[in-house]
């Protein structure tokens, strides 16, 4: 039977299709509110957040890097540079007056002058007009540019004012006199003008150079006077706080910038810059270490205590949210910055610049200077240097080419740099022939000159031949043939075993990068291409051969010796401080290990070192001291090489052997060590003794040596 297709059905039939239609479409949307507020809620709001908020990153203060006394090594300084927005400077008469203001203000060339106004003219052609152009990257504000003394203000003696003219042509700085001026303002020498007219003027001691009347004695333009009120008190040079100028002058500079940022600074940038290190700008490697911690602007420590203790210094930056549209006086989320620690080290400033008046004359080398009982490093210095301010602020390729184009390698510390030790490396031997019985001091072993060994001579440095000598004259007089039959004896692994209870061919501890170093056994020589050959322990024993070792190394193996065999870990860390100087973590000795040595043993060795200083005829009576008692080592190294393209001066250079000397003192009461490395520098006694001794009586003059046996030595904490 056929239902009736009635009005009410069709009614009935359009309202369940809509209702199954409406609970489909509510079901499907308490799905998807269910998806958006529940599954992703969290993703969803903190899009909505980021749509009406910005986010600024607030820069962590780095910590500064100081000596044991506090003084400043490593420092935050401001850095300005003044940009020009070519989108504010399109009407001429505008740019045309900003840019005069500018040239009046910092004394800006004709030729630098037209150079910005090409830029800006090139920016607004080319559609960068919102791109801001450089016109000065350096602004001068309270310190100096050269050498980042804090300027002072210019006091000239009542009388003496100077007067400084500008040359906009050729951008010189003169200083004015009046034309009947007969002697120099600064030093009082007698003048000589160079003309009838007195134009210009020259003083035969300071070589400066004056002017009679305003005419620029190059170009002959018009010079204009210039306030130059501050003064550097290290170079003397004057200056203007551009910076302040440009600040009060604002109103009338549409469209300039001042732009402000703080970079890192070393006060004193050639004493310590191998150890302190320097910054540059992150890579692409650097942010993926470490996520999230630098911005594509940041700079990162690279070399020395910068790149050691990057975590420390740094800090972690933190945050600050504003809404948009605000004026961002108050954040919505603000999370503060967590500044770096600063870093004291052991290092003493004042001997470190001794130190580098020691070495001012080589071309090559190193010196260290170590706590004997400590591992404390006071100083540490390799030449030649480098200026780590170069890197922070940019290094520029003439620059980079400079010091990629030095022969002697500037960026090598030589102090961690592991060499041929020579002699110096005698003390090893010493104790092994002792230790194991293989001689005892009085046993005396005769030196013609040379030794014969599988049909081929070892010389000795003295061909005469030293005659019989017991081990301390064999250390005096340091005779090769003594210790080329130690090493005979005792072989090459067992002398390596006693190397490297030294601490050669092992880290010494120190918390910057260095190389370890070679103590060859005949492993060793198995993998090389010529294999093991008896002879090769001979020259071993005398520190030739593949032995290599770094100045920190034998300055560390002399420390035992001198203490009574603990081998300290070297460390030039002192204690971390906040910016309160509150101390957050000190730093205390730590013996790595003991000389397996008797003290007789070591009496014998240290007997043996103080006759090298102060007997008349020992190879170390150059480190001599009146005041007090030296004990030390010489070591000549032989060390020829050979470069391709080098000059004729460089090639000699390289045939000479490496000069080292090794001491103590004072030898009844050891305090310090020195240690003085001269790379191809010659012999150890005739070169590198005596800066030593200049090195050891700086440590004097300063007051750091203690009254002999007063006090006891630092406490030590074990481990590591």
């Amino acid at each position: 039977m056929v239902v009736p297709d009635t009005e009410s059905s069709r009614l009935s039939r359009r309202f369940a299709v809509a209702t199954v239609l409406f609970t489909v479409l509510f079901v499907v949307l308490m799905g998807r509110f269910f998806w958006i507020q529940i599954v992703r809620g969290d993703e969803y709001r903190e899009r909505a957040r980021v749509s009406f908020t910005t986010k600024e990153r607030l820069p962590a203060r780095r910590g500064e890097i100081k000596d044991r006394n506090g003084q400043v090594l490593a420092r935050n300084v401001a850095h300005h540079s003044l940009t020009v927005l070519p989108q504010k400077l399109r009407k001429p008469e505008v740019r045309k007056e900003v840019l005069d203001r500018l040239a009046n203000l910092l004394a800006l060339t004709r030729e630098r002058r037209e150079e910005i106004e090409g830029l800006i003219l090139s920016a607004i052609e080319n559609d960068a007009a919102w791109h801001p152009v450089v016109v000065d990257d350096d602004l001068v504000s309270t310190s100096c540019p050269y050498d980042s003394g804090a300027l002072e203000l210019a006091k000239d003696e009542p009388g003496k004012e100077r007067q400084l003219l500008y040359c906009a042509e050729c951008g010189i700085t003169h200083e004015g006199l009046p034309p009947d001026t007969e002697r120099c303002p600064h030093d009082q020498r007698k003048l000589t003008w160079d003309s009838p007219d007195h134009h210009t003027a020259t003083c035969p001691k300071c070589k400066r150079t004056f002017v009679g009347a305003p005419v620029c004695p190059n170009d002959g333009t018009l010079l204009a006077p210039i306030e130059k009120n501050l003064e550097c008190p290290v170079c003397k040079r004057r200056f203007t706080d551009e910076v302040a100028v440009l600040t009060a002058h604002r109103h009338e500079l549409p469209g300039v910038h001042i732009d402000t940022e703080f970079v890192r600074d070393y006060p004193s940038p050639f004493l310590a810059a191998h150890l302190l290190g320097y910054m540059n700008l992150v890579n692409a490697e650097d942010r993926e270490a470490a996520p999230g911690v630098y911005p594509l602007d940041a700079r990162v420590g690279r070399s020395g205590v910068e790149r050691a203790l990057e975590p420390v210094l740094r800090g972690e930056s933190g945050t600050a949210e504003y809404f948009k549209g605000s004026d961002k006086r108050v954040a919505s989320n603000f999370v503060p910055a967590t500044d770096g620690l600063d870093v004291w080290l052991t290092l003493d400033a004042r001997l470190q610049k001794a130190v580098r008046q020691a070495m001012r004359y080589q071309r090559s080398g190193a010196a260290v200077v170590l706590g004997a009982q400590t591992g404390e490093v006071l100083a540490l210095y390799s030449v030649p240097g480098f200026d780590p301010n170069a890197w922070s602020r940019g290094l520029s390729s003439e620059d980079w080419a400079k010091i990629e184009e030095n022969p002697y390698d500037p960026l090598i510390n030589k102090a961690l740099t592991p060499y041929a030790p020579g002699s110096v490396y005698k003390i090893v031997a010493s104790l092994a022939t002792l230790h194991d019985h293989q001689a005892t001091a009085e046993d005396t072993i005769n030196c013609p000159g040379f030794y014969e060994f599988a049909g081929r001579p070892f010389g000795c440095h003295y061909k005469a031949g030293h005659g019989p000598v017991d081990l301390v004259h064999a250390l005096k007089y340091s005779c090769d043939v003594y210790f080329y039959k130690t090493g005979e004896k005792l072989g090459m692994d067992r002398l390596a075993e006693y190397g490297h209870m030294f601490g050669y061919g092992e880290p010494t501890g120190i918390e910057v990068y260095e190389r370890a170093g070679r103590v060859p056994t005949k492993a060793y020589h198995e993998t090389t291409s010529l294999g093991f050959q008896p002879g090769l322990t001979l020259s071993t024993a005398i520190g030739q051969g593949s032995l290599t070792a770094s100045p920190l190394q034998v300055a560390r193996s002399f420390a035992a010796v001198a203490n009574g065999g603990h081998l300290m870990k070297a460390h030039v860390v002192k204690e971390f401080t906040d910016k309160n100087g509150v101390v957050v973590q000190r730093f205390l000795p730590v013996e790595e290990s003991r000389i397996d040595a008797t003290p007789e043993e070591l009496a014998t060795i240290r007997e043996g070192l103080v006759r090298v200083v102060n007997d008349a005829d020992g190879t170390g009576r150059e480190a001599r001291l009146d005041s007090m008692v030296v004990a030390g080592k010489t070591g000549t190294a032989e060390a020829a090489q050979s470069r391709p393209g080098a000059s004729a001066e460089l090639k000699q250079w390289l045939l000479g052997d490496h000069a080292w000397f090794a001491s103590y003192a004072p030898a009844d009461d050891p305090q310090v060590v020195v240690v003085v490395f001269i790379e191809h520098g010659g012999g150890g006694g005739k070169h590198a003794a005596p800066i030593a001794r200049e090195i050891l009586r700086a440590w004097m003059r300063l007051g750091l040596a203690r009254p002999t046996n007063a006090g006891e030595a630092p406490p030590t904490a074990e481990g590591g």
